[in-house]
């Protein structure tokens, strides 16, 4: 399906995040449609010839200025993270999740900024017990991250009812290259090349709806170029997966074995993730195009190369010393 037409007016598009693994995808796909992208995140991006960058705080920053140069907005900057929500990290979670995202929108506002599109995450639902999660469905999340996603969701409302064009797309586990050391699959591949042993929290058995950095770029600059009926979008890969057969895939495809550090449940972790994509294929004209070992191998592929780099990063070293 084509979805909604496309927006021939959006032509440049303020890209917060932009220095994270989705916001590299993210600049790409906007290049490739023709789309400049303005970047912004608060540490340094990587330099490119094809895009402006700035770096700022969203919650100290004076935004009206790069508001005012745009057409769009695609937020993807935040504190991500289930176990860091917890306790003391709540009030990150809130500032870098919940204020940056209020800023973001009183600005669009202010400087008639046509559309933002922002991250949210399938945090929001808590468990999926059966089935697939329905946008209309109830948030029942179970941790501080996923509520502060909830809110994001809820503040967007807020300003959709003010006039501003908005979209929340919830990313199920999204993986692929320059994903963040903290995820799991990053710790597995890092694992099958001699690094720390993975920590396996709880049984194993845990299902996922993995989803292919790419896809979820794709989806998000389409969000951006189309003024949709809803405001809300699963964005998940069409393949559950649980971590188990995740790490045998893994082992399969690199040959090596996983050292396994078994641990307790982490409070918070849903058992099973799953996505109902059907608004995003009848309104985005999207459908995940990645499989699950596809993703995985171009995924090896980056870290081989990384860890090829850092080897030669260190033989270069040792010949000057």
């Amino acid at each position: 399906m084509d979805g909604e037409p496309i927006d021939p007016t959006i032509r440049r598009v303020l890209v917060t995040g932009a220095a994270g693994f989705i916001g590299r995808s993210v600049t790409q796909r906007l290049v490739d449609v023709g789309i400049e992208p303005l970047r912004l995140d608060r540490v340094e991006c990587d330099p490119r010839p094809d895009s402006v960058s700035v770096t700022l705080d969203l919650v100290t920053a004076d935004l009206h200025e790069f508001l005012a140069e745009v057409d769009a907005v695609i937020h993807l900057a935040g504190t991500p993270g289930v176990q860091s929500s917890w306790a003391e990290g709540f009030e990150v979670h809130v500032r870098n999740n919940l204020l940056a995202t209020q800023r973001l929108c009183e600005a669009a506002l202010a400087t008639d900024c046509r559309r933002v599109v922002a991250a949210s995450s399938s945090s929001v639902y808590g468990d999926v017990a059966d089935g697939a999660a329905l946008e209309d469905g109830p948030l029942t999340p179970l941790s501080p991250y996923g509520a502060s996603k909830a809110a994001v969701e809820h503040l967007l409302h807020a300003y959709e009812a003010r006039g501003l064009s908005v979209a929340a797309m919830r990313y199920f586990t999204v993986y692929g290259p320059w994903q963040r050391p903290d995820m799991a699959i990053h710790r597995l591949f890092r694992a099958a090349l001699g690094g720390p042993a993975f920590p396996l929290r709880g049984s194993g058995e845990q299902l996922r709806s993995f989803t292919f950095v790419d896809d979820v770029a794709d989806a998000t600059v389409r969000a951006v170029r189309r003024q949709t009926p809803h405001s809300v979008f699963n964005i998940g890969g069409g393949e559950v997966v649980s971590v188990r057969d995740l790490i045998d895939r893994i082992e399969h495809l690199t040959g090596r074995s996983i050292a396994i550090e078994q641990l307790p449940p982490s409070p918070g972790d849903p058992g099973r993730t799953a996505a109902d994509v059907g608004r995003a294929q009848a309104e985005l004209g999207w459908n995940a195009t990645t499989s699950i070992d596809d993703g995985l191998r171009a995924q090896w592929a980056w870290h081989a190369d990384q860890r090829h780099r850092e080897s030669a990063a260190v033989a270069a070293a040792a010949g000057r010393s």
